[in-house]
């Protein structure tokens, strides 16, 4: 029996099955991301496309559909330049402070609209930077280690510096819990801020296979 099986494993045709399979596979890890990128920008145009096509076809009303699509997608980009262009000055953002605090008396549409604009700001320029690096801490009992952002310092009663962590949940890390821990307490990695990020919202399918305890960066002391 033992003989039997070890002449089908190194056969030539279980070879060959194997060598596909795993080739396979491996083309599969490299399309999916790609096939999901090229429809998030599929839905992204169509929409954009959608919204302006009411605006720009009475305007091109004898051009091809090709070219309406084009100028509608133009359109859109063009409009929400403006729109970042107002929302850089104060008269602007009261504007927008204004319309805000209308969507919000609408219940449903605050949940959704509260939920998306804490994404965003999760993914924006300055919340990555306001997390000085990814450690990993106790939490929530002894015996685990979670995740956490350390988004800066303070000082108890006696003197001694404590920091401030943030343990976002996952896979939305809009939300989660501040714990003020000792350095003693704390193990800062070699892991970057984004692939924290990253590692949150894929509820750590995007992990790194390995990290480093570092000190504390010179950035976070007082």
């Amino acid at each position: 029996m033992e003989e039997s099986s070890k002449e089908v494993v190194e056969s030539p045709k279980f070879k060959l099955g194997r060598h596909f399979r795993s080739r396979f596979v491996s083309g599969l890890f490299v399309l999916i991301p790609l096939a999901v990128t090229l429809f998030v920008l599929k839905v992204v145009l169509s929409t954009l496309e959608s919204a302006a096509m009411p605006f720009v076809r009475p305007l091109l009303k004898t051009a091809p559909q090709s070219v309406l699509v084009v100028m509608a997608i133009v359109f859109m980009v063009t409009v929400i330049y403006l729109i970042g262009q107002i929302a850089s000055h104060i008269v602007g953002q009261r504007v927008i402070r204004w319309g805000e605090a209308l969507l919000l008396r609408l219940p449903l549409i605050k949940s959704v609209y509260t939920t998306s604009k804490q994404v965003v700001e999760i993914f924006s320029t300055n919340s990555a930077t306001a997390f000085k690096a990814v450690v990993m801490v106790t939490f929530p009992h002894p015996d685990s280690m979670a995740v956490g952002f350390v988004t800066g310092t303070m000082l108890d009663p006696t003197g001694n510096v404590l920091y401030r962590v943030f343990v976002p949940t996952t896979p939305n890390p809009t939300s989660g819990f501040l714990v003020i821990l000792p350095l003693k307490q704390i193990n800062f990695t070699d892991i970057p801020v984004e692939e924290g990020i990253r590692m949150i919202v894929s509820g750590g399918m995007l992990a790194p296979l390995q990290y480093k305890v570092v000190s504390a960066p010179v950035s976070v002391n007082p």
